[in-house]
């Protein structure tokens, strides 16, 4: 596929279903592109955003190295995004992002990198979000707890609070958090 076709399916509304899957393998043939479906994202307002999103999600899923040249920019537009598909892929590839760095296969992640994502975490739990922006989020902030002592009271905090108007997929996520947290046991990933 060359950029221009990639460009213009990225766009396409009619044919986004379709192409997905072609998108996605176009992204991991030429990991060049992930600067293309950032740049998408950034445009808070446009639709294009949420697709951009969802195949930056899926390649990520495949290939996580995909984003590691553009960590800064990925951190950098973390607080940015509004759109709720937008966040949701950017909540799961941080989950992918910190599960990757504490199951002993580190990224070059850097102190600039875990605020950007504690920060935009935490955010996402305070706010208005579907369920499963908070239970990747949930895992994220877990895990980033084991490295920053503060996040875990933190975190205990934010999930009680949701816990009586949660839907049950929150409701467990959390409490099972909350017990790891307690017991000091490993969250099972």
């Amino acid at each position: 596929m060359k950029e221009a076709t990639f460009i213009s399916l990225l766009a396409d509304d009619s044919e986004r279903l379709k192409f997905r899957s072609e998108l996605v393998e176009a992204t991991l043939k030429n990991p060049q592109w992930v600067e293309i479906l950032l740049t998408n994202m950034e445009a808070i307002d446009d639709v294009n955003s949420n697709f951009s999103a969802r195949i930056l999600e899926l390649a990520c899923k495949d290939k996580l190295g995909l984003i590691v040249p553009y960590l800064d920019t990925y951190c950098d537009l973390l607080p940015k995004v509004k759109q709720g598909p937008v966040i949701r892929a950017c909540a799961k590839i941080c989950e992918l992002l910190t599960l990757r760095y504490f199951k002993n296969h580190p990224l070059p992640l850097k102190e600039r990198h875990f605020e950007k994502i504690i920060e935009a975490g935490f955010d996402w739990m305070i706010s208005d979000q579907k369920t499963a922006v908070k239970a990747y989020t949930m895992q994220t902030l877990y895990l980033l707890g084991l490295k920053y002592d503060w996040i875990h009271p933190e975190l205990v905090l934010n999930i009680e609070k949701d816990i009586p108007t949660g839907t049950t997929g929150y409701v467990n996520r959390g409490r099972k958090i909350i017990k790891a947290i307690e017991t000091k046991t490993k969250f099972k990933i």
